[in-house]
């Protein structure tokens, strides 16, 4: 076994030190990858491959302009360097540069080798511009290797499968959901074609992991925390829930044998503003800030609970847009609505049906999605935004996540409504999936027709009206089956609070005032100032976690006249902060609120039924 195990490690050319030339043996079907992590230089790392057996005098090798997930045009092609073609006795061929993400290889038929050099996003030297989860990371202490940051394919040749050698520091551990062989210094991973290997993403670090079996799938998270605030095993503890609910949402078996969560932190002093995650078939990859609390977890909880969505869409459904993705100029699919909307609102529904969420949470929760498409463009239809998400609706796509939702959840409830509240949302897509699964699609242009022939006859004008067209839904009607009042908008009397716009310096853990264009005659009486950092409101102390809740007891604990102080940290002409007291009478004033949902007093029977089926509440 020994003798086989050596035979195996010099055909790839590889010992386990990772210096040995890689040399592998060409064949027609598949590529082979080699990256070696202890030799990094000025930030950059080589990527060695040898591709497939070209039979043709020239190829082009590509590197991803866009992927799926982000819908933006990244050009991963400009963080590489010194590409060299080279045939089997390492003369090297003649290369052209087509563009930032394209090389023409010439003499493609002696072609046996190509290596070049990749940047990596996060140290680049001028802003990279491209989504943080979506970046790469090449650190003495972390490697993010988001590959398609760094691997590439021939073009014509990306349906090959994809062997990857990877070298590693001693004590790394890969954390991936792509199955391999791993040993203490060189990883052997196996992909069956270049999506793969752009889905799959790996986090080497000295590891921090925890696992869990959830409906038959393991599921492993996996944190990079600089300075250790946060853990692997505290973030599973508050994803656990979600995960355990979401199985059951799904019918108890997950469309998958393994799930992997990759966390990559910053410490606040390196904070930046593109927080967040991209979404992976059988993975996540979350960039966050590092603090400890239970603020960071809860973020880990709900990222996550989204993301593992996607387990369903796009992963099981999907079209032939997403099937065959075209990682130069793709063509849109229609439906980001259903890949990203209605994730969105899975990832809420099953904590509100299985008790993380109280209804009134719930409600919370689609009420601020309301709120926030508001401030899109309502004469879009879901269609068209989706279809032309690269260029004329480019800013329109944060939307899919807000109108999306809502078109979940109004979908969920038309349906139901047909089957006298037997039918809904998950019962669709597990049909969906069934009908299709991982390794086929439907038809872009299609979809809506294939729902009314699965469904009801009614859900053809449903769809041309508020999918095809940009009717508003009917959510009084909607919602009120299922027991729920809904207004679009109510004046109320409140005290007022101020009504300016609050962010957080993270450099001083403080809540700051960063808009006071809109703020009211409380505001003014006090002389709030962009850039006043709060300290205590009313003799309580000011924390971001604590915040919304020190309001709510200000609005219901305060009266008209009463006196209000407000501790502040004002910049003085030196750039220092001073402290400072804030002081004016409580103001009592209306407010308008927006979309206000209300569990009805009186429900009838059939709508305590609806709202039992639909939230199992």
């Amino acid at each position: 076994m020994k003798k086989l195990n050596l035979i195996i490690l010099l055909t790839f050319g590889i010992i386990t030190s990772g210096l040995a030339q890689f040399e592998p043996f060409q064949n027609d079907k598949s590529y082979s990858i080699y990256m070696n992590l202890n030799k990094v230089v000025e930030d950059k790392i080589k990527v060695e491959m040898v591709p497939p057996i070209i039979r043709q005098d020239s190829v082009e090798f590509h590197m991803a302009r866009i992927i799926p997930g982000t819908y933006d045009i990244e050009n991963y092609g400009r963080f590489i360097s010194e590409f060299k073609a080279m045939d089997s006795k390492g003369k090297e061929l003649k290369v052209k540069k087509l563009d930032l993400n394209r090389w023409m290889i010439y003499g493609a038929k002696k072609l046996y080798k190509i290596d070049y050099w990749v940047e990596d996003t996060y140290d680049s030297e001028e802003p990279s511009g491209i989504f943080q989860p979506a970046g790469t990371s090449i650190d003495k202490d972390a490697f993010l290797l988001n590959n398609f940051g760094f691997i590439g394919y021939m073009d014509g040749f990306k349906h090959r499968p994809y062997t990857l050698n990877i070298a590693k520091p001693s004590g790394f551990y890969g954390s991936t959901a792509l199955q391999g062989e791993l040993s203490d210094t060189l990883d052997v991973f196996t992909a069956n074609n270049y999506f793969i290997v752009h889905d799959n993403p790996i986090l080497y670090c000295v590891p921090d992991t925890a696992t869990k079996m959830v409906g038959g799938a393991e599921v492993i998270v996996s944190v990079y925390s600089p300075t250790k605030k946060v853990n692997a095993a505290t973030a599973m503890e508050k994803v656990a829930d979600v995960l355990d609910a979401a199985a059951v949402y799904l019918g108890g078996t997950l469309p998958v044998d393994k799930y992997a969560v990759l966390v990559y932190c910053v410490t606040t002093q390196n904070a930046g503003g593109s927080y967040g995650a991209l979404e992976h078939h059988t993975s996540t990859v979350l960039y966050m800030p590092e603090f400890a609390g239970d603020r960071f977890y809860s973020s880990v909880k709900d990222i996550t609970s989204h993301e593992f969505f996607h387990i369903v869409t796009p992963l099981n459904i999907h079209s032939e847009h997403i099937a065959n993705f075209d990682f130069i100029d793709p063509t849109m699919s229609q439906h980001i609505w259903l890949y990203e909307g209605v994730t969105e609102y899975n990832s809420h529904l099953v904590q509100v049906r299985n008790g993380i969420y109280d209804t009134d949470k719930f409600l919370d929760v689609m009420k601020s999605k309301m709120i926030s498409n508001d401030g899109f463009d309502e004469n879009i239809p879901l269609t068209k935004a989706s279809e032309f998400t690269l260029t004329f609706f480019k800013d329109q796509y944060f939307n899919f996540y807000q109108k999306g939702a809502i078109a979940g959840m109004a979908l969920d409830l038309e349906l139901r409504k047909h089957s006298d509240s037997k039918y809904g949302l998950v019962d669709l897509l597990m049909e969906l999936g069934a009908t299709y699964g991982a390794d086929t699609f439907f038809l872009d242009t299609e979809l809506f027709d294939l729902i009314t022939e699965m469904t009801y006859p009614e859900m053809r004008e449903f769809f041309a009206r508020h999918f095809e067209g940009s009717a508003p839904f009917d959510l009084t009607a909607l919602l009120g089956s299922a027991g729920i009042e809904y207004q679009a908008e109510k004046e109320v009397p409140r005290i007022v609070s101020g009504n300016a716009g609050y962010g957080f310096n993270f450099k001083t853990s403080r809540v700051k005032v960063d808009d006071v264009s809109e703020m009211d005659a409380f505001g003014h009486a006090l002389g709030l100032q962009i850039g006043d950092e709060l300290i205590e409101f009313n003799g309580k102390k000011v924390t971001l976690q604590g915040f919304t809740k020190l309001l709510a007891e200000f609005y219901k604990n305060t009266k008209e006249g009463d006196k209000v102080e407000v501790l502040i940290a004002r910049k003085d002409k030196k750039g220092r902060f001073k402290e400072k007291t804030l002081k004016a009478k409580a103001v009592m004033g209306t407010e308008t609120k927006e979309h206000v949902l209300k569990i009805m007093d009186n429900p009838t029977l059939e709508q305590l039924q609806m709202r039992k089926a639909w939230i199992n509440q």
